[in-house]
């Protein structure tokens, strides 16, 4: 996902009773919720096997490790969420959970629902059939 959207989904996600923080803050809170991701599963697209000038999240089995993300531009229109596509809504409604100052935990419920979905999928796109 675009960071650009994800901006663009959370102002509509919080317009009735929420303003958007600065673009400084709401990398902030982008970064927390990589960060929280990262603490509940393991992304594919952070999930590497050589060092390469990444700094290192977490060490995991085998020699693998999680990477930190960057940090996202929100005025770059090509530029992806570093996350896999499944999570994105995760981190989304974790950012949303951050600005309403936990008065929603329904952002932090859902937010823990898709990583779950996620970790139960193997972290593998649902593969639908018709």
């Amino acid at each position: 996902m675009k960071t650009k959207l994800a901006k663009e989904i959370i102002a509509k996600k919080l317009s009735k009773d929420y303003n958007l923080p600065s673009d400084d803050v709401l990398k902030a809170y982008f970064m927390e919720g990589f960060y929280y991701i990262c603490a509940k599963c393991e992304p594919q697209i952070l999930t590497k096997t050589l060092r390469e000038n990444h700094e290192v999240l977490r060490s995991l089995k085998n020699g693998a490790m999680i990477i930190v993300p960057d940090e996202p531009d929100f005025n770059d229109e090509n530029e992806h969420l570093m996350i896999d596509e499944e999570l994105s809504f995760a981190l989304i409604n974790y950012v949303c959970f951050l600005i309403t100052k936990s008065e929603e935990a329904k952002y932090y419920k859902l937010c823990n629902e898709i990583i779950n979905d996620f970790i139960a999928n193997d972290g593998k796109d649902k593969e639908y059939v018709l």
